[in-house]
């Protein structure tokens, strides 16, 4: 005969074909025991209240059962070899205690169940919100949007400060190319009369380069500024240098909280790419549930939906166009690189949550392979 099993806020309880009940271990009256044991049931663990009644249904020889929770059942059978666990959604033993909960109440004296209830479920949402919490995923999150909340400030900054000094050395700007270079010699030298060739040098430009700019700087058709003008200058670009160090010193604390839980994400695709669509999908696990086809499309939701709306051509990728090998190829290309690139990502992902191996090197490698495939159908050389 099988035997029902089934849970509610009373305890956990054993039912009969027929619907009788025959076993039962109650919960304490206590809504934070309560509670601990509501836990453990929503998160698919036993309590020790299931263990105490399988162990006497199966001392009376009780072998078959059936619940509602497989991962429950599995964790079960390994205390109990020979039982035998059929699985239903919802449970008979759980319909049962469902509509009869105030009657099974009155019948264990459970006073005040409402109370009970109220405080218990309170307590089970308090432990939810703190797991929730917890989650280093959530941290990824908030640090790549910080880091990017922080590039769009720094980029904004930047074009002010190149207007601003452009008014003095506008030349400047044709050789310099990248802020934090710029950024530098504005801050350290100031006044275009200080962009000497030898000055330049020491601040580890090459010599051609020293060359161009300090002739740019002589002959510059920038108006002067005065000691007050540069050092007003001076000052912000200066914060802005401090700025650009929060902004490394978050990008390098992503990598590291990458390299923990997403170790294998991180080695396929980098870990600014892998923080990004982890945040694009609301987390890892979440990330994890997700099929190839729609990684590849992630942070192109816009494009997308225009595409629906007007019946176009959908986009080919999302925020995995910043991965260099399908950046770097011809459009037509692009597609089977996201594709491939996205496949690899998917299995990372589900490797990251489920197991937590690293697989990481091998995934790489494969598709380092079929990047080299395509890149050759596109008349690209084998790098």
């Amino acid at each position: 005969m099988t035997i029902d099993l089934g849970e509610c806020p009373l305890g956990v309880f054993a039912f009969s074909k027929g619907g009788e009940m025959i076993g039962y271990q109650l919960f304490p009256k206590d809504s934070k025991e309560i509670a601990d044991r509501l836990y453990l049931i929503k998160n698919d663990k036993p309590t020790e209240e299931h263990y105490q009644l399988l162990k006497e249904l199966y001392e009376e020889g009780h072998r078959e059962f059936s619940m509602a929770s497989e991962e429950l059942a599995s964790q079960l059978r390994e205390d109990f070899d020979d039982v035998e666990f059929e699985i239903h959604v919802p449970s008979k033993g759980n319909l049962i205690l469902r509509s009869s909960l105030r009657e099974f109440s009155d019948r264990f004296d459970f006073e005040n169940l409402n109370g009970l209830l109220r405080d218990a479920i309170l307590l089970v949402t308090r432990k939810d919100l703190r797991r929730e919490a917890s989650r280093r995923d959530k941290i990824v999150i908030e640090a790549i949007e910080m880091l990017d909340e922080l590039d769009k400030s720094i980029n904004t900054l930047y074009s002010r400060i190149r207007e601003w000094y452009g008014i003095h050395f506008p030349e400047l700007e044709r050789y310099i190319s990248e802020y934090p270079q710029y950024f530098k010699l504005v801050s350290e030298l100031g006044a275009r009369e200080n962009f000497t060739e030898s000055v330049l040098e020491e601040k580890g430009l090459s010599t051609e380069d020293a060359k161009k700019i300090a002739k740019a700087a002589s002959n510059s058709i920038g108006t002067d500024f005065d000691d007050m003008d540069v050092e007003a200058l001076k000052k912000v670009v200066k914060r802005v240098e401090k700025l650009y160090e929060a902004r490394n010193s978050v990008e390098e604390y992503n990598d590291g909280l990458m390299s923990q839980i997403a170790p294998n994400i991180r080695a396929v695709v980098g870990s600014s790419i892998g923080a990004r669509l982890i945040s694009l999908a609301g987390g890892l696990k979440k990330l994890a549930r997700k099929p190839a086809s729609t990684i590849q499309v992630l942070g192109a939701e816009k494009a997308l939906f225009r595409a629906l709306h007007r019946k176009g051509k959908p986009p080919k990728h999302g925020v995995i166009f910043q991965y260099p090998d399908v950046k770097g190829l011809p459009r037509k290309q692009r597609g089977k690189a996201a594709r491939a690139l996205a496949n690899k990502i998917a299995v990372a992902a589900r490797v990251d949550v489920m197991s937590g191996r690293f697989v990481g090197d091998d995934l790489k490698e494969e598709l380092e392979d079929r990047m080299s495939t395509i890149k050759s159908q596109a008349g690209f050389e084998k790098q």
